[in-house]
């Protein structure tokens, strides 16, 4: 009897420390006890689930560029002008070019397709009595245009473009020929918000200067 209890104390006993030893009271085990796999458990309070159709996340626009241009500055001004404006914010693009200025008015009839095109045209203006034209011959975007006069005022060649409508000319037209004049035109580029910043509170000097629209932006 002796014998049997002492077994059944033993199995009792290696039961006992079997049950310890996969609990994890003794250091890992080999497939982790129930504490560990609580531990490693994911929390599903971190978890999202997109629902169904949801759209991606957007990136957000970048700030809206703006532009302001003051025309008709004579060189010191335009200087003085940039100065102040670098000053009050570095981050802002100024840039200056010459403002152009109308030189001359050509009153012309646009090109015709070809040689032959062009000298019909002009027969028909000679039976109009008209005499002071010429036909550009000269290779170019005028070729076979024919040129009725260059104007040093707009007045004049409006004038003169009036009577021709009078004679039944419903072709001729003015362009306006352009060339650099002595006046600076200064544009300022930024964001909207940091260009009206720095664009309030003009000294008088710039209060009364034009505004002219901004030439496109190099990319």
């Amino acid at each position: 009897m002796q014998v049997l209890r002492t077994a059944f104390f033993l199995l009792v006993l290696g039961n006992l420390l079997l049950f310890a030893w996969g609990q994890g009271y003794f250091g890992k085990a080999g497939g982790g006890g129930e504490t560990e796999r609580l531990t490693a458990q994911i929390d599903p309070g971190r978890l999202h689930i997109a629902g169904k159709g949801t759209p991606p996340a957007t990136a957000l626009a970048p700030p809206k560029e703006a532009c302001r241009a003051l025309a008709g500055l004579e060189r010191e001004a335009a200087d003085k002008l940039i100065e102040l404006l670098a000053a009050r914010d570095a981050q802002l693009r100024i840039d200056q070019h010459p403002q152009n200025e109308p030189s001359s008015w050509w009153l012309h009839i646009p090109p015709s397709p070809n040689s032959a095109q062009a000298d019909k045209k002009a027969a028909e203006l000679t039976r109009l009595g008209i005499k002071d034209f010429f036909i550009v011959r000269e290779s170019g975007p005028n070729q076979y245009a024919i040129s009725l006069g260059l104007y040093k005022s707009e007045e004049s060649a409006k004038a003169y473009f009036d009577a021709l409508q009078k004679k039944k000319v419903k072709t001729a037209r003015i362009q306006v020929r352009e060339a650099a004049g002595d006046k600076i035109v200064v544009e300022v580029r930024g964001n909207a918000d940091r260009l009206a910043k720095a664009m309030a509170d003009l000294p008088t000097d710039f209060m009364a200067v034009p505004k002219a629209e901004c030439a496109t932006a190099k990319p």
